[in-house]
């Protein structure tokens, strides 16, 4: 055997032993519980699909899938915690809009690289951003809307659950696109932004999340106006999306997803999208998932990730042209 030969007998026999260390991780996994990694407190969206998911995903392995709520300092805690955590399947991230696509724009120095540190598994779930105004505003549409707000440029204010969600952004889009300077106002959770509307004194309109205008909406105590996804929504279909409306690329949903520790063995990230996509799609789970105000929109790591880059690029943007200071 030449040279040659015993370096192309080596470098195969190398890539065959990876090959079968990589199938051998994917038909031994999982072997030890699983944690799935939230970045928020127990309640929310982003926690309720986690538990729902780990329930469906415990019984499927016959294996304990843990939630561990790390919720503190706009997800970047538990966003470095999965971040540095080993690549071997056992952490999962299960991550939002806000750690992966706004945060890198919003804060000059994190612990972690959205895109370098982790390895995208699957889109769980997207929340679609209600418009949406207080009935005593004479407005029923976002035509009337920006007229009554070109007439009333220095006292018109818009609300939102707090600085740097995708609803202020959206606010800021809105701003950025139409050529007005609509004064934001920012609230302390989603909660009292709808609070503050129903009210309608500080604010008569606002950008809000489905899950908690939803009730009022139906209740006649909020009108809404439009939703900011790039399809109508299942849970308004009567509502129209700023795209129809004609304002190109304005969606600003929020996405819950699922992801791992970069360098994760590609074997484990394809048994764990099938596993999830299989979970995501049962009508009982859909169905389930949807009165809580999201919809489910499973799909492949590669979709996922362009996701992901997609939406930094665009708040990024608006950042930007709203001139919000990093912290």
């Amino acid at each position: 055997m030449n040279g040659l030969e015993r370096i192309v007998s080596v470098a195969c026999a190398a890539f065959l032993a990876a090959t079968t260390a990589l199938v051998g991780a994917a038909e031994t996994y999982p072997q030890k519980p699983i944690r799935l990694l939230v970045p928020y407190a127990p309640g929310g969206n982003t926690d309720i699909l986690a538990r729902a998911v780990g329930v469906r995903l415990t019984e499927a392995w016959s294996t304990p899938v843990v939630v561990d709520n790390r919720g503190s300092a706009s997800g970047i805690v538990a966003s470095e915690i999965a971040a540095k955590s080993a690549p071997d399947g056992y952490t999962v991230f299960v991550g939002s809009t806000r750690e992966m696509s706004v945060n890198p724009y919003l804060f000059r120095k994190l612990p972690y690289d959205p895109l370098k540190d982790f390895a995208a598994v699957t889109q769980g779930t997207i929340s679609p951003i209600l418009l949406a105004s207080h009935p005593s505003l004479p407005v029923k549409n976002v035509r009337e809307l920006l007229d009554y707000a070109k007439a009333n440029a220095k006292s018109f204010s818009y609300g939102s659950p707090g600085i740097g969600t995708p609803m202020h952004l959206s606010g800021e889009l809105l701003n950025m696109l139409t050529g007005l300077h609509m004064v934001h106002i920012a609230y302390n959770g989603g909660g009292p932004a709808t609070t503050a509307l129903l009210g309608g004194q500080e604010i008569k309109f606002g950008f809000l999340g489905m899950g908690p205008a939803i009730p009022h909406v139906k209740a006649g105590r909020v009108r809404p106006l439009a939703i900011s996804i790039a399809h109508r929504s299942a849970l308004l279909p009567e509502v129209p999306t700023m795209i129809e409306l004609g304002y190109k690329d304005f969606d600003t949903s929020i996405w819950f997803a699922f992801f791992v520790p970069a360098n994760s063995p590609k074997s484990i990230v394809a048994r764990l999208n099938g596993e999830l996509v299989r979970i995501l799609k049962n009508r009982e789970m859909n169905d389930f998932l949807l009165n809580t105000g999201v919809e489910v929109a499973p799909g492949t790591p590669e979709e996922l990730a362009r996701t992901v880059k997609e939406d930094a690029a665009r708040y990024g943007k608006v950042i930007k042209a709203a001139n919000i200071q990093p912290e």
